[in-house]
């Protein structure tokens, strides 16, 4: 593989983009520069991006001028979730590798079939224009630490019969409620269950979900080449207090912990009771196992542009229940001919 380092831009840097800067520089690579909306926003996004790793790039607030001037070979799409189908099919046309902040593609003025169809667009275009797609959905990125206390603990692996997920999140603007939860919050744990499954497929014959003002919860069963799988999920918005971040297979469950090492760095630690296990942080992880994608390894995204757009899927589908607009359901996976 090439060993020049990668150049990386960044649509939107005030945000989670900032952190994606960081992880993208600690993987070798160079940023060269980021968009921004106002002057204002890219001065104090610059003066971050220095603190973190002595970011000596460019601030724009012309996308199209940073494309053509930079021409990256990866693009971070981390701006407000209603423009990712218009920066993601930008950036893919300036013919750079697209990483994309999670919810792929929401915008809640679209119907929900419009929704998926801006997904399905970008997906396409990634595939049209050969270049790598993928969703920043972090949680999958810890299966691998996540298995291996498993076994430690249990002294193996075992057939996944049951995914539960709990994740809470306390919003920087203030509080979510109702569908915005869902729309932040759910690729999330929909991604984990498609990690642990990679060959499964929802059973929506069996789906609930119910939207509440500050919570959201899902129940259905996921058919694999293992059998049925039970997923219990509840997405949480709270006020006060250290949001939980907690998910296990078969009620094996961790929480999720982050804190910074003796050199600064942002880790994750896995808790099972008096136990725990110490990895990189899975938004570290994600970034860094794109970055070798690009480079041509032979491993792939931990969620593809393909996950994204089943996690979608998903997503859209069980708002559809919980708003009432339930089709007529198809056969079971495993009832079909």
């Amino acid at each position: 593989m090439n060993d020049t380092p990668l150049s990386v831009a960044v649509i939107g840097a005030s945000g989670i983009g900032q952190h994606h800067a960081r992880w993208y520089d600690l993987s070798g690579c160079e940023v060269v520069a980021f968009a921004g909306t106002s002057r204002d926003s890219c001065e104090r996004a610059r003066a971050r991006l220095a603190s973190y790793f002595c970011f000596r790039g460019r601030a724009y607030q012309d996308l199209e001028a940073m494309l053509r001037e930079e021409t990256p070979d990866i693009v971070a799409v981390t701006s407000p979730y209603p423009l990712h189908k218009a920066h993601a099919i930008a950036a893919l046309d300036a013919g750079a590798h697209v990483l994309c902040e999670k919810p792929f593609c929401w915008d809640k003025d679209k119907e929900l079939d419009e929704i998926l169809a801006d997904g399905r667009v970008v997906v396409a275009k990634a595939k049209g224009a050969g270049r790598l797609l993928g969703v920043s959905a972090q949680y999958p990125a810890g299966i691998p630490h996540y298995r291996a206390f498993y076994e430690q603990v249990r002294g193996g692996w075992d057939d996944v019969t049951r995914i539960t997920m709990e994740m809470e999140v306390k919003g920087r603007r203030g509080p979510k409620s109702y569908e915005e939860i869902w729309a932040d919050v759910a690729p999330h744990a929909l991604s984990l269950v498609i990690g642990f499954l990679p060959d499964g497929r929802m059973d929506m014959t069996t789906a609930v979900c119910e939207i509440e003002e500050r919570e959201n919860r899902a129940r259905f069963d996921y058919v694999s080449g293992v059998g049925r799988c039970g997923v219990d999920l509840v997405l949480r918005d709270i006020d006060e207090g250290i949001p939980a971040r907690r998910f296990g297979v078969n009620g094996f469950m961790v929480d999720w912990e982050g804190y910074v090492d003796d050199d600064g760095i942002y880790r994750a630690r896995l808790v099972h009771g008096s136990e725990s296990v110490q990895c990189d942080d899975f938004l570290h992880i994600l970034v860094d196992t794109f970055v070798s994608c690009v480079r041509g390894s032979d491993v792939r995204p931990v969620v593809s542009g393909a996950d994204g757009l089943l996690g979608l899927e998903y997503q859209v589908e069980l708002l559809r229940i919980a708003r009432g607009q339930v089709p007529e359901r198809p056969q079971a996976p495993d009832e079909q001919g």
